[in-house]
């Protein structure tokens, strides 16, 4: 008796794929990461070179907020009904495109164009990134993988903006862009050779659709994704004013980035610790307090000119704004529907870009007419309300 020849020629002709393993997400998220914050950086300083203004430096930070507060659901929706494959792909290509079109078109326009295709592209990688980090786990080892990812992103945060600042003092605006693009280029490379190790597409009559606002009505989702977009506007207004007040107080390029990086280096100190920190507090508690902290930071920052003290300032800023990202990403994920956790972090981002593109542009507005100054002062009572929100609520 033989065996059908069918089963020995499937098992030869489909061999097994090899597993995907979070650090092949944790390097294509440095990659990518590093010269996309890069580019922001060098993009709002170029802004400062060609004549720019406070409120049009603000309408460029917003451009990078726009297409993801467009985009991020539908994103969320893809990845949920189709996976990762195709949005991670397309996603990294678009964004890397629009990191180096600055260099092609060093014009204000140029920046404009490539903040709104390297944002549109981001907002696909992020969401497939954070949504095959959850995946790969479940509860507490899932915790400690989203945990990771946020250790890897905040090292990103680290090296885009310094990488930058040298970059500029050494090459020049211009060329800069074509020096981070290389980040996402690598970045691009790396997705192609793991594209068959990403999960299959599922068909789209296994997802059901359903409305947008039923995930906003779920108390304790909506409570994260309101409480991390506070903690956005907070990072947002940072990365538009700590380079301007630099710029206007003397600073040179790679001081700013130096100032921008000590604010990233404590976020990984922060995030590297928030098991610990979860032992000893809730997550509310936690937030609470990071928020406090961080508002004392804004407050301080207009009284010094010195670039050791504002990057010791930064440094402290980093450790209250460090824990808010991934907390909320790791509530988001365990507080969404069975089958609906790509599109609840959509939600999420797209609520957290609302605020990219309504905060700067409102913000440069007032620091137009009244100063820089003012503008940190009016951020940290905006944190502190945020911290009220946030904070424990005893049980009815």
């Amino acid at each position: 008796m033989t065996h059908p020849p069918s089963s020995a020629a499937t098992a030869v002709a489909v061999p097994r794929s090899k597993p995907l393993r979070l650090y092949h997400i944790l390097v294509l998220v440095l990659l990518w990461n590093s010269g996309f914050k890069g580019a922001r950086v060098v993009s709002t300083l170029y802004a400062l070179e060609l004549g720019a203004q406070p409120f049009d430096t603000g309408l460029l930070l917003s451009t990078y907020g726009l297409f993801p507060l467009l985009l991020a659901v539908y994103a969320g929706r893809v990845s949920d009904a189709y996976g990762a494959r195709a949005p991670l792909l397309g996603g990294v290509i678009v964004s890397a495109c629009g990191v180096v079109l600055p260099f092609f078109w060093p014009t204000y326009a140029g920046l404009f164009a490539g903040a709104a295709l390297s944002s549109a592209g981001f907002i696909f990688v992020q969401i497939s990134m954070q949504a095959l980090t959850g995946s790969l786990a479940s509860g507490h080892e899932r915790t400690q993988n989203i945990n990771s990812y946020a250790l890897v992103v905040s090292l990103a945060d680290l090296l885009g903006p310094v990488a930058a600042g040298f970059l500029i003092d050494h090459t020049g605006h211009v060329r800069a862009y074509l020096w981070l693009g290389l980040f996402n280029v690598v970045a691009v490379v790396g997705v192609l050779w793991l594209l068959s190790r990403f999960p299959h597409a599922r068909r789209a009559a296994d997802t059901v659709r359903r409305r947008m606002i039923d995930l906003f009505q779920i108390p304790d989702l909506r409570r994260i994704m309101l409480a991390s977009a506070v903690v956005m506007t907070g990072l947002d207004l940072f990365q538009l004013y700590m380079p301007l007040y630099g710029h206007s107080v003397g600073l040179s390029a790679s001081a700013i980035g130096m100032t921008l990086g000590a604010y990233a280096a404590a976020g990984f100190v922060t995030r590297a610790l928030i098991p610990v920190l979860i032992k000893r507090c809730t997550e509310q508690a936690i937030m609470m307090y990071s928020l406090v902290l961080a508002a004392a930071a804004f407050v301080a920052i207009p009284f010094f000119v010195n670039a050791y003290v504002l990057g010791a300032i930064c440094f402290v800023l980093g450790l209250g704004m460090g824990v808010g990202q991934p907390l909320a990403v790791i509530l988001t994920y365990n507080f969404s529907p069975p089958g609906r956790a790509g599109e609840a972090l959509g939600l999420r981002i797209a609520i957290n870009n609302s605020m990219h593109v309504v905060a700067p542009s409102t913000f440069g507005a007032i620091g137009s007419l009244v100063g820089l100054g003012p503008v940190f002062w009016v951020t940290a009572a905006f944190l502190v309300l945020g911290a009220h929100y946030s904070a424990p609520r005893k049980a009815a």
